[in-house]
């Protein structure tokens, strides 16, 4: 399914998103969900387990469908210090500390 969307995002134009909220960070045994389906999406979303239960969400994207500047988008739990600091402390304990190996 995953490949056949992909091939038809590829053949029109379109972006193949893909929301990892629950499978991100981990939860998959990789660090993707999406890499478990061996297709890279052009953009996807995380929260939840990014914060480590402080609330925060992020959007990542390829930079040929990066049409967002600082200030252009707004959203409740975005880029303030405090989840910014807890999403980059929970990246760094996931990669330092081996975490997927272990799994």
């Amino acid at each position: 399914y995953f490949k056949a969307a992909r091939e038809i995002c590829d053949e029109t134009g379109a972006l193949l998103m893909c929301d990892e909220v629950q499978v991100g960070m981990g939860r998959s045994g990789k660090m993707w969900g999406f890499e478990n389906l061996n297709v890279e999406p052009d953009v996807f979303t995380i929260a939840k387990a990014l914060g480590g239960g402080v609330p925060i969400g992020a959007m990542l994207c390829k930079s040929h469908c990066n049409v967002f500047g600082p200030g252009d988008h707004a959203t409740t739990f975005g880029g303030n210090p405090l989840a910014c600091a807890a999403g980059l402390a929970v990246t760094k304990a996931i990669d330092e500390d081996n975490l997927l190996e272990n799994m």
